[in-house]
This record gives structure tokens, C-alpha cells and sequence, in this order.
């Protein structure tokens, strides 16, 4: 199995978990470019929590402005 392939199916049960909480971030243009990324292997999930957690950040600090 290919790298790739391994971490679509990673991404496949951390969705399918999500979905069970009531959570689904799948489909959002952030996430779905993100994702595609780090399956690609151009970043990696560390980097690619960081681009999410920088993007909500900077949106927390907007809403308080």
C-alpha cells in the first residue's frame, strides 16, 4: 500500500469518527485543500494542524475585534 494510500485511509476513519461525534469538517475548502496536501505528501498532518489552527486563530481575533 502506498503512502498515499495509507493516509487517505487515515483521513477515511478520523471522518468517519468525526461524523459519530456530530462533527464533519469534510467538504469545508480549507480542510478539503489541507487534506489533499498532506495525502499528496506535500506537507505534513503537523503542518497541515497548523495551517488549520493558524486559520482559527486568526479568525477568534477577528471576532473579538
Amino acid at each position: 500500500m502506498s503512502n498515499s494510500s495509507v493516509r487517505a485511509r487515515g483521513f477515511e476513519k478520523a471522518e468517519a469518527s468525526l461524523r459519530l461525534e456530530g462533527m464533519d469538517p469534510s467538504g469545508t475548502p480549507l480542510y478539503e485543500g489541507i487534506k489533499q496536501r498532506i495525502i499528496a505528501g506535500e506537507i505534513t498532518y503537523e503542518q497541515g494542524r497548523a495551517e488549520i489552527f493558524e486559520y482559527h486563530a486568526q479568525r477568534a481575533k477577528q471576532h473579538q475585534a
